[in-house]
């Protein structure tokens, strides 16, 4: 596949079946050491292969190959400046969230019952904190090449979701409970967006957090 775009471009192809765009990219980015990216999109479409049963599958392990290729050598091909041969796979998933799901009856009781459950557990059923963390980073504009690593030598399991093009980042601590002075260990400053859960705050500690930081409550 032949492919001539301009320096720094992202190629996108909604249609993207084995990932040829992909693989042209890569070649092409080796051939004259400019870095062009890419972005597939493909339906999960079934091949009846046990090893790769959709078509997304074989895309996927094209583009593993074909990194394979060039960190091996193998391709007659000459570049001397770094380049970026990793990839992302995102999937169209349910929200995190639990959303209003209506109600079988109108009436006010119903739709009490309807907001008291969602109140009291915003998070569905099996979410799972790499997920609701990309849930929230979409949201809040961040990128698709965002970072997400644990932030060290604090209570409790806390997150830094960096975006390092746009040069911002968020903190996280999902747990249940927090210690009162989470702030402090974090060194949270009224720039600081910090994303937390209802239930691991009082009032105390939401008033606190809200004082220091950029308080969101899922």
């Amino acid at each position: 596949m032949n492919l001539e775009i301009g320096d720094s471009d992202i190629v996108l192809d909604f249609f993207s079946g084995s990932a040829t765009t992909a693989q042209a990219v890569l070649e092409l980015n080796r051939e004259d050491g400019v870095n062009r990216r890419f972005i597939l999109v493909q339906l999960l479409e079934p091949t009846g292969d046990k090893k790769l049963p959709t078509i997304a599958e074989i895309g996927k392990e094209r583009i593993r190959r074909v990194i394979a290729e060039i960190n091996a050598g193998t391709w007659n091909l000459t570049r001397t400046e770094p380049e970026d041969l990793g990839f992302k796979v995102y999937k169209l998933a349910e929200s995190n969230f639990n959303l209003w799901a209506g109600v079988p009856e109108w009436t006010p009781a119903a739709y009490q019952r309807q907001l008291r459950l969602i109140a009291e557990e915003p998070l569905r059923a099996g979410w799972t904190a790499n997920g609701l963390l990309w849930e929230v980073a979409v949201k809040e504009g961040y990128g698709l090449t965002s970072t997400i690593e644990p932030v060290a030598d604090v209570s409790g399991t806390v997150y830094k979701v960096a975006d390092a093009e746009k040069g911002q980042h968020f903190l996280a601590c999902l747990d249940e409970t927090m210690p009162a002075d989470i702030a402090k260990q974090l060194g949270l400053t009224t720039n600081d967006l910090f994303v937390v859960r209802d239930l691991a705050l009082d009032d105390t500690l939401a008033s606190n957090l809200a004082l220091q930081c950029r308080l969101k409550v899922i």
